[in-house]
């Protein structure tokens, strides 16, 4: 039995708009997203600020 979440169905929804779009290829979409990185010369996220924690060891 499917479950019915608003969230999957927008998310499904989105991908096929985005399949539709671009007649389903995706290299077609990923050219377009690369050009739209392009047009934006703002940084959009600073991952050098990112701090990843030590594993902790097992005792």
């Amino acid at each position: 039995m499917p479950h019915n979440d608003p969230i999957v169905n927008e998310v499904r929804e989105s991908r096929e708009l985005i399949l539709k779009k671009f007649n389903g290829d995706l290299e077609n979409y990923f050219q377009f997203i690369r050009q739209e990185e392009n047009k934006n010369k703002q940084k959009l996220a600073n991952i050098s600020s990112i701090v990843i924690p030590p594993k902790k060891t097992a005792r």
